[in-house]
């Protein structure tokens, strides 16, 4: 388990010439992420354009046979709702009033965020092409923090248990829940500290739309003339 919420620290030094360096290079690793964020973010743009191009095309199509294949799948960014096959993970906090277990911490009888995100880790990466946290339309970009016993989607609060739900192959994303390292390690604490875990499988899941295209249209990266 691993507990919400990470504290990084820069340790300052006592030599100001030594600081000054930290300084210099710190920024220089700040300009190259934010310069390769950008080069993937426009990569991004880039193919999600292709992709609705490619669909516009399929979709005008007077071939029946193609337009049923391009309404069978939902294609990759899509911010519309949609609807489709797909399964449902549900994540619950252990019994309050059980007893604590022997070596136990309060901490690990509870979701945390990175609980949550392991299982929407894996069902990305098992082809999964739509997703909800608790009802809500999430993506690739979404974020999950934990405050407390609740969680924030994209800065709304929920209480547990928590539902991630995505569409896709059902088959396919069931194997890929079933083999992630982390999910694994998760059902060990299931067993050991009666964690809720329930995986559904959903012949029919309906998504609403996302509220708006979350990709940065007007963000670009300031740069240091000082």
């Amino acid at each position: 388990m691993v507990t919400c919420g990470v504290v990084f620290g820069i340790a300052a030094s006592n030599t100001r010439g030594q600081a000054s360096s930290s300084d210099v290079n710190l920024l220089s690793m700040v300009r190259d992420r934010q310069e390769t964020v950008q080069e993937l973010t426009d990569q991004r743009n880039s193919l999600r354009e292709s992709i609705h191009r490619y669909v516009d095309t399929t979709s005008s199509s007077d071939d029946p046979a193609t337009n049923e294949g391009a309404a069978s799948s939902i294609p990759i960014g899509t911010t519309t709702a949609v609807q489709g096959p797909g399964v449902t993970v549900t994540l619950t906090d252990a019994p309050a009033d059980q007893i604590l277990p022997e070596g136990a911490q309060p901490d690990d009888l509870v979701i945390h965020q990175q609980d949550i995100e392991d299982v929407m880790n894996a069902l990305w990466r098992g082809g999964a092409e739509a997703m909800t946290v608790q009802g809500k339309r999430v993506t690739s970009r979404s974020v999950i923090r934990c405050i407390g016993n609740v969680i924030l989607v994209d800065g709304t609060s929920y209480s547990p248990p928590y539902a991630i739900s995505a569409i896709g192959d059902p088959d396919r994303l069931k194997r890929a829940i079933n083999s992630d390292e982390r999910i694994i390690n998760y059902k060990r604490y299931v067993v050991k500290y009666g964690l809720g875990w329930r995986l559904d499988e959903e012949k029919d899941l309906t998504f609403t739309a996302l509220p708006e295209d979350t990709s940065p249209q007007y963000a670009r990266i300031v740069e240091d003339h000082g």
